[in-house]
Parts: structure tokens; C-alpha cells; sequence
């Protein structure tokens, strides 16, 4: 089934489906795809960033993805949804600008609703934020080890409009709690980083 056909079909299923009704989302990272023999693919390039209040910098993610499928009927929609890790330059006391390399790890599913009555989608996400490597600028050496992140998971709740045959972007507001296990780094980690009024942006089109 081509991709035309494919959204023709959930575009024609939605029309015919009650005002108001709702559309659980449920879209697990890590995971395979489980896509129902009655469900219809769904095929996304993710492109998301992150702005980190403390830093007043704006992180951008290489482009990920969102595979999986809508139910018909029932209309719950099913997936995996995967970002590859980020850097970015950051000033740090003690050691100065140093390129960071963030990555996000689902612990449980993204979960949500789609009103059909508006085509609007309000989700949560779920992760812990590693930081998998810190390097001094012209130095190839990893300050942080390999279990820094943070001390418990970061929950990001998301809105926008949502559609079946374009792009969708959706955003919303997080709070990084205090990172732990980054050697003699975290102090000054968590200088910079933890902290609410995070933003986070992303836009997933047909791929």
C-alpha cells in the first residue's frame, strides 16, 4: 500500500469518526514497531530541538524518526519514536567551553490524546537525559564517564495541531532535575543545566 493510499484511508476514516472523539497515542522509543495486521503505517522524520533555559541555548537533534500504525477502528496509534544523540558548546567553571553530547532515553512510553474534533494532540513524554561525553575544546578526552545523566526521568508534555497528510509541529514546557554521576563535573553540571522552563520543539512530516 503506497504512502497516498495509506493517508487517503486515515484521512477517510477520521471524517466519518463522532465529533469530539479522541485518539489515544501511545508511541514507545526503544522498542519495535507494532503495527496491527487492521492498523495503517504511519512513517515520520522527526526534527526536534531543545532550549535550555539556564544556557539560553537552543540544542538542535539530528533528524529521527516515528514508525508505526493507526488502529481502525479504535483508532489508537502505536509506534517508536527515535532521536540520535545531540551536542552543542557549553561554558563550564573550571574547565571553559567544552562540546557536550546529550541523548535522551525513553523509560516508558509517550502517551496522549488526539481531539478529532480540532486534529490537536496533547502528549507526554518520558526520558532520562544523559550526558554521554564532555570534551575540553581541542582535547579528545571525556570528562564525564559513562553513566552521567539525570537523577531521576524528565517528563515533557507537548501540544499542537496534528496532521495525517503534512507536516505537525508540537511544543511544550520541562523542568531537568539535578544530574547525577558526571565525576568531578557535576557541580558545575548542574550549575548550568537543571532547572524548570526548558522548551522543546518538534515538527514529525511524512516521510
Amino acid at each position: 500500500m503506497n504512502k497516498f493510499v495509506r493517508r487517503s484511508a486515515l484521512v477517510a476514516a477520521l471524517c466519518v469518526a463522532p465529533a469530539g472523539a479522541t485518539l489515544a497515542t501511545v508511541m514507545p522509543a526503544g522498542t519495535a514497531s507494532a503495527t496491527s495486521a487492521s492498523g495503517i503505517p504511519v512513517n515520520y522524520v522527526v526534527n526536534a530541538s531543545t532550549t535550555l533555559a539556564k544556557l539560553h541555548q537552543t540544542v538542535v537533534v539530528p533528524p529521527g524518526t516515528f514508525k508505526g500504525s493507526v488502529s481502525i477502528p479504535g483508532f489508537i496509534l502505536t509506534g517508536v519514536l527515535k532521536l540520535p544523540p545531540a551536542s552543542d558548546t557549553i561554558a563550564l567553571a573550571g574547565v571553559g567551553l567544552a562540546t557536550a553530547t546529550f541523548k535522551l532515553a525513553e523509560t516508558k512510553p509517550v502517551t496522549g490524546v488526539v481531539d478529532l474534533s480540532n486534529l490537536t494532540v496533547t502528549a507526554t513524554s518520558t526520558f532520562n537525559v544523559l550526558i554521554t561525553s564532555v570534551n575540553p575544546l581541542g582535547l579528545p578526552i571525556n570528562l564525564v564517564g559513562n553513566s552521567c545523566g539525570t537523577s531521576k526521568p524528565v517528563s515533557v508534555t507537548f501540544s499542537g495541531k496534528f496532521s495525517f497528510g503534512g507536516s505537525s509541529s508540537f511544543s511544550g514546557s520541562y523542568k531537568i532535575p539535578q544530574l547525577s554521576n558526571c565525576g568531578a563535573l557535576t557541580a558545575a553540571l548542574n550549575l548550568v543545566i537543571p532547572g524548570p522552563g526548558n522548551q522543546f520543539n518538534a515538527s514529525f512530516a511524512p516521510a
